[in-house]
């Protein structure tokens, strides 16, 4: 069975979009989008990176992102922040401008994708983390973002843990931004949990469907998980899971060729009739009838 590229290393990345740039280091790497113009291709169909990353833009024209199903049509002053197994696609028909860094959870020191959530909640993979920023901010991100340029490419002694820190504090900035835009202020424990449960919901929805699994992976009972979830997100943590799975059968029904039975018994459901039942129940059409609608 076919499923949507997952591409593994920064390099790859770059080469993929035939970009000349490359890193000596796997975990981190920063460039100006001035340097991404010489892209060879306007269009980068649907995809999934398996590290960070996090794009800073101001003034890019003519482009049209999509993360998991939202597209973003002509946007020019945004951040992305995208998690590793986010489906994103995008094409670009001007310039970019600002900066795009990629890194890994072991740049940031910090012991897992799950534990950085705990301080950046806005790389919940359920969510898509693309909002505006204005110019000022901008203009405060890419002081830090210069700097580390600048560092990665002199190769001093202590550019790492410059650049680490420096990272750390763009982050910290991008939190704030965040935050300023959310109408209403979620309690930070709350957030910090419904976080930390997407994550885990991503990384293990085919084969772990009970909420159960997911409360004694967060050593924390059902129902406080049940209760934490529905106030942070106003859904039951239940319907997240089964959100998510019938999400990974639109990305396969959408992006690939892949036949309805042989996605149903990925998705670990028993038979392709159950998996279709409870798609029509949701979606209000078939897996066919969804993917001739969406192709």
């Amino acid at each position: 069975m076919t499923g949507i590229p997952l591409i593994k290393e920064i390099n790859e990345a770059y080469e993929s979009t035939g970009l000349s740039l490359r890193t000596s280091n796997p975990s981190f790497h920063i460039f100006d989008m001035r340097d991404a113009n010489q892209l060879t291709v306007n269009h980068y169909p649907s995809h999934r990176l398996d590290f960070f990353i996090l794009i800073i833009s101001f003034g890019t024209k003519s482009l049209n992102f999509t993360l998991n199903t939202t597209t973003f049509e002509n946007v020019d002053h945004f951040i992305v922040c995208a998690a590793p197994g986010q489906v994103m696609k995008w094409e670009k028909n001007d310039d970019w401008f600002g900066f795009c860094l990629c890194f890994k959870s072991d740049f940031t020191r910090y012991e897992s994708e799950m534990n950085l959530l705990e301080d950046f909640p806005f790389f919940n993979i359920k969510q898509t983390n693309l909002f505006p920023i204005n110019e000022s901010e901008f203009r405060d991100l890419a002081l830090n973002c210069q700097q580390i340029v600048t560092e990665q490419a002199n190769g001093f002694s202590y550019n790492s843990q410059i650049m680490r820190a420096l990272l750390q504090a763009v982050l910290w900035q991008v939190r704030r931004i965040y935050e300023g835009s959310k109408q209403q202020p979620i309690e930070k424990q709350s957030l910090i949990l419904a976080s930390q449960f997407h994550y885990l919901v991503n990384k293990h929805f085919i084969h772990k469907t009970l909420v159960a699994d997911y409360a004694d992976m967060l050593n924390i009972t059902a129902n406080h998980l049940s209760q934490t979830i529905k106030a942070a997100t106003g859904k039951t943590a239940k319907s997240i899971v089964t959100e998510r799975r019938l999400e990974e059968a639109k990305y396969l029904l959408r992006f690939t060729n892949n036949d309805i039975s042989e996605i149903a018994f990925h998705l670990n459901f028993a038979e392709p009739t159950h998996f279709t039942k409870l798609f029509k129940k949701e979606v209000q059409s078939t897996p066919l009838q969804y993917r001739q609608n969406n192709k």
